[in-house]
């Protein structure tokens, strides 16, 4: 008997108060740990976030516990379990704490196809709860996943009375995803758009007896507005007939946000998109996402949402008697040791020397040092990789890195700071923080100069002559900020921008690039041709470069770019590069002020060499400097 039919009997009049948690974008953070530095670190960690679970689950009758994705990858403890673990037959850590806090269901999120579809389908294997993805399918036609599923849960009303109950639960991922992972998945995937998936998902999922609908999106807020194949479209999901409640994830932001403005249809204070509850749970296992659904059945009647609230719960937060850390859960820590010891071991291993210091504090102000190491590995190795094209040879071979760990959404703590000495397996992590493939590209000058425009977008609009405007958008990624090694440019500020910060809105501007020139001076003919060396998420449009998605891809490497790094730094005696002088900012006769981590504070004389100068303040436990450009 389906639950449909089950449910069909004559039924009484009810409350019941269903509490949904969630989880998004662990990125592989079991313990509270940061493998990149090698150290505790009390704000991350599913282990943390049990203590919160359990708390929930104490003081609320019904609960379900549910994970949107980007779960398996995302630190150097993912990155072992995916090269060792697995291949030895052992469940890949997150998976096995997730089944052991009893998790409801769960979806995918992009970075979960990092390792290739044989990795994911082996870790996938040992889950002990449903995972569901709606908009996937193999390139035959057949399901990747299951759509969605229908959870049969018993539950106890607001007078004690026992119901059955059907909770439709929903996955979806940004279709982006077969862009991003082209080398890797190699058309065995196809995904489509995610709102055309839920609605057509929702009137099966109802008449196979869900009561309530839950989707859990991979996919940012968004904006109002739908047009095909949104990258971010978890508002627009949410104001589909038929869904209740919607988990979002993906641009690692927290929702609700009070202190972020509210717009008609979408309420940043009591977390709700077109008047159905929203939430989003940062990253790292830095909060668990909270849904209160109180659902109301009248005489015979369907359930129905008649309430609702929604919050994010720290794992770290401030009391009256000070701060408060949510403890490790002694269950979880007693069922990683071994995969934490061995994540220890791995990330130990030396890999070589450098003698400089590796920082990205002033990325956003000058060439540094860690995007030229990274640009440097990636061309020696193409170099090598295009010996045998002859229809290639005498284009400019241009190389493009960005500053992963730069400030932003990660805080005034999310910056590389190597010094000089010895390097191992966590520096490279350090440098290069995802596990993505190289390829290359050709593209026209014209098309390159639109490249840089994005990466432009990065500086708020200063106005010349001015004093101490913010030079930095926050809203901008660092992982977007594409330094091109080969070529020389200026970035004229006091320009509107051509892009917003998120790569969302295209604006009809004059752009911000001047003086491109190739390296020896000779200015960029937009018609000629050239290539260009990036990664796979870049070359597949990731970070809103359409520019990118649209060039030809001449070239396409496997090999993760983090091993790339790894072995050019193993075959030097040491590292010891200057960084190209690629790019400066055009004179506009203004001071602005620059936001940059506080460990910066120690770098006295590149704070010298740039003419920047304390500013004194410490927005937000960042450190603030002014410059004149």
């Amino acid at each position: 008997m389906s639950l449909a039919t089950a449910t069909a009997a004559p039924q009484i009049a009810a409350d019941v108060r269903l509490t949904l948690l969630a989880t998004s974008d662990l990125h592989a953070h079991l313990m509270p740990f940061n493998y990149y530095l090698d150290s505790e670190d009390d704000g991350v960690g599913l282990a943390r976030i049990a203590s919160l679970i359990a708390d929930w689950r104490a003081r609320s009758e019904n609960c379900l516990l549910m994970d949107n994705g980007d779960t398996l990858q995302g630190s150097p403890f993912g990155d072992m379990a995916a090269e060792r673990l697995i291949p030895e037959g052992r469940a890949h850590p997150m998976i096995a704490a997730m089944n052991a806090l009893g998790y409801d269901a769960a979806t995918l999120g992009n970075h979960d196809f990092d390792f290739g579809l044989p990795m994911l389908e082996n870790a996938l294997s040992r889950a002990r709860y449903p995972i569901v993805l709606a908009n996937a399918e193999r390139a035959d036609g057949s399901p990747f996943l299951p759509p969605w599923t229908v959870l049969d849960r018993r539950v106890t009303d607001v007078r004690g009375r026992s119901h059955r109950i059907g909770v439709g639960v929903l996955g979806v991922v940004p279709p982006q995803v077969t862009q991003w992972n082209r080398a890797l998945l190699q058309n065995r995937l196809r995904v489509t758009d995610m709102v055309d998936a839920v609605r057509a998902a929702v009137p099966a999922m109802r008449a196979a007896g869900a009561d309530v609908i839950v989707v859990l999106a991979h996919s940012g807020i968004g904006q109002a507005a739908l047009y095909p194949g949104m990258e971010n479209a978890a508002g627009c999901i949410a104001a589909l007939d038929g869904v209740d409640a919607v988990v979002a994830g993906h641009t690692h932001s927290l929702f609700p946000a009070p202190e972020a403005a509210t717009v008609d249809w979408l309420d940043r204070v009591s977390g709700t998109a077109h008047g159905k509850p929203l939430v989003q749970p940062g990253y790292w296992g830095s909060h668990l996402g909270v849904i209160n659904l109180t659902i109301r059945r009248g005489e015979n009647g369907p359930w129905r949402v008649a309430d609702h609230t929604v919050s994010v719960a720290p794992i770290i937060s401030q009391t009256a008697m000070g701060q408060r850390v949510a403890p490790t859960s002694k269950a979880l820590a007693d069922l990683a040791a071994r995969d934490h010891a061995d994540a220890l071991h791995f990330i130990r291993r030396p890999i070589g020397q450098t003698a400089v210091p590796l920082h990205t504090f002033f990325s956003f102000v000058a060439p540094c040092a860690v995007t030229q190491v990274v640009a440097d590995a990636q061309r020696a190795h193409v170099q090598c990789a295009l010996s045998d094209r002859p229809d290639l040879a005498g284009l400019p071979l241009i190389s493009a890195a960005a500053p992963f760990k730069c400030g932003g959404r990660g805080g005034a703590q999310n910056y590389t700071d190597i010094p000089v000495g010895p390097l191992a397996v966590k520096h490279a992590a350090n440098l290069y923080m995802y596990p993505n493939s190289l390829a290359v590209i050709r593209l026209t000058g014209a098309q390159v100069a639109q490249w840089l425009e994005r990466v432009a977008s990065a500086f708020h609009q200063i106005t010349p002559g001015s004093d101490d405007q913010q030079l930095i958008d926050p809203a901008f990624a660092g992982y977007n900020f594409d330094v091109l090694s080969g070529l020389r440019y200026c970035i004229d500020v006091s320009q509107p921008r051509r892009f917003s910060a998120d790569g969302e809105d295209i604006f009809d501007t004059p752009g911000r690039i001047v003086s491109l020139s190739h390296a020896n001076g000779r200015p960029v003919d937009p018609d000629e041709h050239m290539l260009l060396v990036t990664n796979s998420y870049r070359a597949g449009g990731g970070g809103h470069f359409s520019v990118a998605a649209e060039a030809e891809t001449v070239l396409q490497d496997s090999t993760a770019l983090r091993e790339i790094l790894t072995r050019y730094i193993a075959g030097r005696d040491r590292l010891a590069m200057k960084p190209e002088g690629v790019w400066r900012f055009h004179h506009i006769g203004a001071t602005v002020l620059v936001d940059t981590g506080p460990g910066a504070l120690a770098k006295t004389d590149e704070i010298r060499a740039l003419g920047l100068r304390d500013h004194g303040d410490r927005p937000a436990g960042f450190a603030r400097f002014s410059m004149s450009i």
